[in-house]
């Protein structure tokens, strides 16, 4: 049974719903988040009024101990796109919010001043929040943990979502819900922090078929050929390939290859110079989020940080030009500490950058002259636009919006779908990752397709097949259904039909961000359909098999693409930036060319045939 916490801010009255069917059809976290968006919010609906709806879902299998089983989805209308806006994040808050008796928060109308959540078990509170409207996160943090003890969870915005910039993150303790503008949402209700605090646990119908359970899923995670260089470097493994690769967003999608990123940037740099122990999210054996402290002489000689992610170095080192990795971690904890979302603040302040540059943007514009790698100018600017102070306030908006406003600077503003583009460059290579740009949900983003076979350095054998990087026996052994084996990879296995991967992939991960789980390339290549059908079987006594945990997953991601449509989303919007398809990206060795618009839509019409649209 699902148990759905409803409160509504305009009355304050609170409701608790239980369904016995959603997670039959939808499987919980974003699954069953998406069904309600869609029931829910009116369409037309402005993103930051009162008709908006704000839901948070812990995935179905969090807080059972399996791995990586902690992670939660919030989603409401995008302010930031006007489509569905989702953002995931691992951390405790979502196991507690299980172990209070709930499965999922629905925040609806605005409450008439500033106010915090609490609960507490069975006990909810609406409390005043005056004294902390205004602090940043990690100040209202301290505050609330104060007064409500160390052991309670927060999630909350900062002067970023207070002001409603469009892209503003809720934060959770050093996790953040950071894509398209949650934290926004809820500032919009005058909602500084949800706190949950629970005492219960998540029950368990058949205790034998978990445990052998818990010990498969351990057993394969750590041994996926992915799991040793991951726990060894995070996310920061794919700092020097990409850069090898020629795919970096360097300032603003022009420049794909940085000679000295090795040295300035990369993996081993991080390691050696910076990573103190490994950390963990909850129930974690991967632990690739590391602590670090710099430890050279310096300004920053013993300054201590959770990271370093690699789309912390991709956003603020290559697409603004950082060099130096304590400065990049200073720009992260401006971002942080005022709850915006790091990809989104870097994206827009390099679309100024660089307009400014090509003088599309006058110095009187902004007040001051802005150039590439500028920190200080940087950390000026993060705090200009969390307070929507001059120039700030216009890049609060994000790109898409600031364009309206700033006549001129279209060709430097480099989203999809009013989301800022992340992490690489797609004119280096237009694969999976690079389809998902455009088919993705939630706009410009790289976390809701990713293939389980992903090789980075791997080459395309043509505009629609990736080079295998795997071998036949790997494929053999993958939780993968067998129909889906053949159509993507041929039988025997050739390649990887970039259509058919992004639609499976898209569907897989529907899956995982809905039971709670990491996407994490040990849980992404070792985990599929069949050990979820499962899982869920064991916890709930459901009767799934790996076909309806994957029919499932195709309901969820088409629930989506609905909601989009009704909102007015059509085939123009899966489109990239003019630059992608006029100029080339200059490499390592050789100039990218640019991307052949009649093959990118070759396989976005394949895609759309697959996925029946």
């Amino acid at each position: 049974m699902t148990r759905l916490l409803h409160i509504n801010l305009d009355t304050r009255k609170v409701d608790i719903d239980r369904d016995d069917n959603l997670r039959q059809e939808y499987l919980g976290g974003l699954g069953i988040n998406s069904r309600l968006v869609f029931d829910r919010i009116p369409v037309g609906a402005d993103p930051l009024g009162p008709e908006n709806v704000l839901i948070f879902g812990s995935g179905s299998l969090a807080g059972t101990l399996l791995p990586t089983a902690c992670r939660t989805d919030v989603c409401a209308k995008s302010p930031l796109s006007g489509l569905f806006g989702t953002a995931n994040a691992g951390g405790e808050w979502g196991p507690q919010l299980r172990y209070a008796g709930y499965d999922h928060l629905i925040l609806t109308g605005k409450a008439a001043e500033p106010v915090y959540i609490i609960i507490n078990d069975d006990q909810l509170a609406i409390e005043p929040a005056k004294e902390i409207w205004g602090q940043d996160v990690w100040a209202a943090t301290d505050w609330l943990k104060k007064k409500h003890g160390q052991d309670v969870h927060v999630a909350v915005i900062g002067p970023a979502g207070e002001n409603q910039v469009r892209f503003a993150s809720i934060q959770n303790d050093f996790a953040s819900w950071g894509r398209t503008g949650m934290g926004a949402v809820m500032g919009s209700k005058n909602v500084k922090a949800v706190l949950v605090r629970g005492t219960g646990g998540v029950a368990v119908a058949d205790r034998g078929a978990f445990s052998q359970l818990h010990r498969e899923a351990f057993r394969r995670v750590k041994t996926d050929p992915s799991y040793g260089l991951m726990r060894r470097f995070g996310s920061m493994v794919v700092s020097d390939p990409i850069n090898a690769l020629g795919a970096l967003p360097g300032h603003n999608f022009s420049i794909g290859h940085f000679p000295d990123w090795e040295e300035t940037c990369g993996r081993k740099v991080f390691e050696t110079k910076f990573k103190k122990k490994d950390v963990a999210c909850f129930s974690c054996p991967i632990a690739c989020a590391h602590w670090s402290q710099v430890k050279d002489d310096g300004l920053y000689k013993n300054y201590q940080t959770k990271g370093l992610e690699v789309t912390f170095v991709l956003e603020f080192g290559a697409k603004l030009g950082l060099k130096k990795i304590p400065e990049i971690f200073q720009c992260v904890e401006l971002c942080n500490r005022h709850g915006m979302d790091v990809v989104s603040a870097a994206g827009t302040l390099a679309y100024l950058t660089e307009a400014f540059q090509h003088g599309a943007i006058d110095k009187k514009d902004i007040g001051f002259a802005v150039k590439w790698g500028d920190f200080y100018v940087i950390k000026q600017l993060l705090e200009m636009i969390s307070r929507r102070q001059g120039i700030g306030d216009i890049l609060a908006e994000g790109v898409r919006r600031a364009v309206w406003k700033l006549p001129g600077t279209e060709p430097f503003a480099m989203h999809v779908k009013g989301v800022e583009l992340s992490v690489r460059d797609p004119r280096a290579k237009m694969d999976v990752w690079s389809l998902g740009y455009l088919t993705n949900t939630r706009g410009g983003d790289s976390l809701r397709t990713r293939s389980p076979v992903e090789t980075l350095l791997g080459k395309l054998l043509d505009h629609q097949t990736e080079e295998l990087g795997v071998d036949a026996s790997y494929i053999a052994n993958m939780d993968m259904p067998e129909r889906f084996k053949t159509a993507i990879f041929g039988e025997p296995p050739t390649g990887v039909n970039i259509p058919a991967m992004t639609v499976y992939a898209e569907n897989l991960i529907s899956i995982i961000n809905s039971v709670g789980f990491c996407i994490r390339p040990p849980v992404l290549r070792s985990l599929g359909p069949d050990f979820y059908a499962r899982a869920l079987n064991a916890v709930y006594g459901d009767d799934f098999d790996e076909d309806g945990v994957y029919a499932a997953g195709q309901r969820i991601w088409d629930l989506q693409h609905n909601f989009n449509q009704r909102e007015g989303e059509s085939l123009s919007d899966y489109e990239f930036p003019s630059r992608f398809y006029k100029e080339p990206l200059p490499g390592k060795n050789l100039n990218h060319p640019p991307l052949e618009r009649q093959e990118v839509l070759r396989n976005i019409r394949e895609y759309m045939k697959i996925r029946g649209y």
